[in-house]
């Protein structure tokens, strides 16, 4: 229920409920002090959905600019630590296992990388005062919670969302053909973060029809980690050879193969993007509306 309209709720007091319920979860995960750069990832997360659930009322918004822009500067105090922490991530789940596969470098490098990546994120942790900036977006968030309530939500029912949705799933279309007509990190990273919006919507709407919209939102999971790990491939690549963090020879055999595994993830994410992303904008919209009809009007169970 948290991250979902309800029926018999207004779709005003739903978005400011789902809104606050998650500055409150990212507040929490501060408050805990655990692992840093697990609060991090979970904070980040949070501005992610907050701002997803703005964007859902978009055209119905009239402060959603101010809004938009206060999480995603938010969660921006945090993000290069995140990334440096991704990119360990991203070698131990992506890389280091396709190297291996490849048999292309020893056990020792693959260690000594490893542990160059880590010491980065570890100094870059200590010189940005991660603690001092995670403070920072607790307070960012407080501020962002006073305004809840007082939302400005202009209308009610499919009409306070369509619009939102209908935006989001034409520029996540428009974003995948733009990525393989020129399949460059820039579009790849633009289309996943459509994706990922897209799918932030289609949970938030999963109760107009709840095993259709759960097996659109497994799928458009899937697609959105295929092109998440093809973009992180990308970062760590970039990473590599912006620092050199590496002898050259290492870096040029991790550049082969980090190409190679991108290509991979291209071919395997396009028919499923193709699939998804099939209908026009209003087919999506028409048809979504008619399960919200049909689940707000004639749903005695409601």
């Amino acid at each position: 229920m948290e991250y979902t309209l309800q029926p018999n709720e207004r779709v005003s007091d739903g978005i400011k409920r789902i809104i606050d319920g998650k500055i409150k979860r990212a507040i929490d995960h501060i408050d805990k002090n655990n692992d840093h750069h697990e609060t991090v990832h979970e904070v980040r997360k949070r501005c992610k959905e907050i701002r997803a659930a703005l964007r859902l009322v978009r055209p119905v918004l009239p402060t959603y600019k101010q809004e938009n822009v206060h999480y995603r500067d938010a969660a921006r105090r945090i993000s290069t630590i995140r990334d440096a922490h991704a990119a360990i991530e991203t070698f131990d789940e992506r890389l280091k296992p396709a190297v291996q596969e490849r048999n292309e470098l020893d056990e020792k490098t693959l260690a000594d990388i490893r542990t160059t990546l880590l010491e980065r994120r570890d100094t870059m942790a200590v010189e940005q005062n991660i603690e001092q900036r995670l403070n920072a977006v607790r307070t960012d968030l407080i501020e962002g919670r006073r305004r809840v309530d007082d939302l400005p939500i202009a209308t009610e029912g499919y009409d306070a969302v369509a619009g939102g949705l209908r935006k989001s799933y034409k520029r996540a279309r428009n974003r995948m053909i733009e990525a393989y007509n020129d399949p460059e990190f820039e579009r790849f990273h633009e289309w996943r973060k459509r994706i990922k919006y897209h799918r932030y919507h289609t949970r938030l709407l999963r109760r107009v029809w709840v095993g259709p919209m759960k097996q659109r939102r497994a799928e458009l999971k899937d697609l959105s980690d295929i092109i998440g790990y093809e973009n992180d491939l990308a970062e760590i690549a970039m990473t590599i050879h912006d620092e050199e963090l590496f002898a050259m020879g290492t870096r040029e055999t991790l550049h082969q193969i980090i190409t190679a595994k991108r290509s991979e993830y291209h071919r395997k994410g396009r028919p499923l993007g193709e699939r998804l992303f099939t209908e026009d904008p209003d087919q999506l919209v028409d048809r979504i509306g008619a399960y919200w009809k049909a689940t707000h009007e004639y749903d005695s169970d409601l």
